[in-house]
């Protein structure tokens, strides 16, 4: 069964064609022989009859027959009647049976019973005679003269039609008729093979059941992707959407055949279907959602015939940007952590060859000091490992720059909820506490405290400097995405601070005075019920 469904489409239309046309040929061929046979038959029957009739009226015959002896143009007279209408021969007798005129060649042998019921009762009589190639047939009418006040069947008319002729005649009719039929058969031969080709043009010369392969397989690929998909035609018209693009837009209902500005009505959406160029990674605010778009118009001879757009959930690009922005800070923090090290290490190194061997012990004991003091921090007050990772990379990254970075001894932590990752931590206390850090590097004494509680039903982060402060001008557009004081490039720190606290459900506060510094607080709630 299978190898019948994978014959190729050009012979299974021609096989179609063939047969259909076949049998529509022979039924009609039939139907036209058995209806040109009876037709002919009657045809030549009436003909007869109307023939002998039209003879025994005639005045030559009527003027014979009361001579009793023919006229001089009888014969004449008759053959042209006979080749008129093409009878095989034309018999004119007398009641005794003798022959006023005849014409033409008899084939079969006169019967004189033939004429009793015209003779007698003076009635028309149509007879077949004879089998096969012999048989005639006959048309026999009744010569009636009329004297003073009487008829008289004076003799009769006969006559004769050949019906092998008749045959012939219609076996010509049908061979004609089925010399048509054969050209219709070859009109439809090279029609089902032009049909054939115009339809293997059409689908890129592939099989019916390569198509569906193909199909089949588009249809998976489609629905296992997790990027949303989206057709459309030259029109606007939804053709085709796969079920990751339904759940980015939140659509249950079927929308193949309905306008796309219909579905998502957005001006970004409007400009990429208006465009005939290829849109990549352009930003889609769709029922409070950001994805990422991408739209590949369809070309087909020079010309539009449709778009593909590719939808995105932008968090997960964000996932992936916040892993490799987590993996810099790490590298950074172990650099910065290393480079401290190493100059703490070469500082000891150069007390011990001076043989300062006091300041090289004061240098370790305020260092151990330290090292206590943080210990005692994190892991007595500051109890989530994650806000102590950032701190520690932070601390480091201090001493790297000279800053006095101050971890409030009152702080208080408890480890966070499952809810609050290490990505939106580094996001929001990393972007916080690097700014910090470049706020004071114009200082001569640069200060950064930080200060952590949780207790009550929020989670408050204070991060301060002793720096310039933020001016008016720059706090109305602190927020902004792109948007800084410090150059080019720059301006998305604080904007992705925002992004992630409204995730949390949280807030960010900032209060700032000019020449004094800046405190930024953080207040996230302990319970997810915001950003969901």
């Amino acid at each position: 069964m299978n190898r019948l469904l994978r014959v190729p489409l050009q012979i299974k239309i021609l096989g179609l064609v063939i047969s259909l046309l076949l049998i529509v040929i022979g039924l009609l061929t039939w139907m036209f022989a058995y209806r040109e046979s009876e037709e002919d038959v009657e045809q030549a029957e009436d003909l007869a009859m109307q023939t002998a009739k039209t003879l025994s009226y005639m005045p030559v015959i009527q003027d014979s027959f009361k001579n009793e002896e023919p006229v001089g143009d009888l014969s004449a007279v008759t053959e042209q009647i006979r080749d008129q209408v093409d009878a095989s021969a034309v018999l004119i007798e007398n009641r005794d049976g003798q022959i006023f005129s005849f014409v033409g060649q008899s084939i079969g042998n006169g019967d004189p019973a033939d004429r009793y019921r015209a003779l007698v009762f003076g009635s028309n009589n149509l007879i077949h005679t004879g089998d096969g190639d012999e048989e005639v047939l006959k048309g026999i009418v009744p010569v009636m003269i009329r004297y003073d006040n009487y008829k008289k069947v004076e003799g009769t008319v006969t006559v004769e039609f050949d019906m092998k002729t008749i045959r012939n005649k219609i076996a010509y009719e049908i061979r004609t008729m089925l010399a048509l039929s054969g050209g219709v058969l070859i009109l439809g031969v090279f029609g089902s093979l032009f049909l054939a080709r115009s339809i293997r043009r059409d689908t890129l010369g592939l099989e019916p059941y390569q198509i569906s392969a193909l199909f089949r397989e588009r249809n998976a690929v489609l629905e296992s992707v997790r990027e949303g998909i989206l057709a459309i035609d030259t029109q606007g018209v939804i053709t085709m959407m796969n079920q990751s693009a339904r759940e980015l837009l939140d659509i249950d209902e079927k929308i193949e055949g309905k306008f796309v500005t219909d579905v998502i009505s957005s001006q970004t959406m409007s400009e990429m279907l208006a465009s005939s160029l290829h849109n990549s990674n352009i930003e889609l605010q769709y029922k409070k959602k950001t994805m990422i778009v991408n739209a590949q118009p369809i070309i087909e001879n020079n010309q539009k015939a449709g778009t593909v757009f590719s939808f995105r959930d932008r968090t997960e690009i964000k996932q992936m940007v916040d892993a490799l922005s987590e993996v810099q800070q790490y590298s950074q923090d172990l650099r910065a952590q290393t480079h401290e090290f190493k100059n703490k290490l070469h500082v000891l190194l150069g007390l011990l060859q001076l043989h300062k061997y006091d300041k090289a012990i004061a240098f370790l004991t305020e260092e151990s000091d330290l090292q206590e003091y943080h210990s005692t921090i994190f892991f007595q007050s500051i109890l989530d490992e994650k806000v102590q990772a950032i701190l520690l990379g932070k601390i480091a990254k201090a001493s790297e720059k000279k800053i006095d970075f101050q971890i409030d001894g009152e702080s208080s932590l408890s480890p966070l909820p499952g809810f609050i990752g290490l990505s939106p931590l580094i996001v929001i206390l990393g972007n916080l506490i690097d700014n910090a850090f470049e706020a004071v590097m114009d200082q001569k004494i640069k200060v950064v405290s930080f200060f952590v509680t949780d207790i009550g039903s929020d989670i408050i982060f204070e991060i301060a400097d002793n720096g310039k402060g933020i001016s008016e001008e720059e706090e109305a557009r602190i927020l902004l995405k792109g948007i800084s004081s410090k150059g080019d490039h720059r301006g998305y720190g604080l904007a992705n601070v925002e992004e992630e606290l409204s995730q949390l459900g949280g807030t960010i506060e900032w209060d700032s005075k000019k020449d004094k510094g800046t405190v930024f607080t953080v207040i996230l709630p302990k319970s997810h019920t915001k950003g969901e």
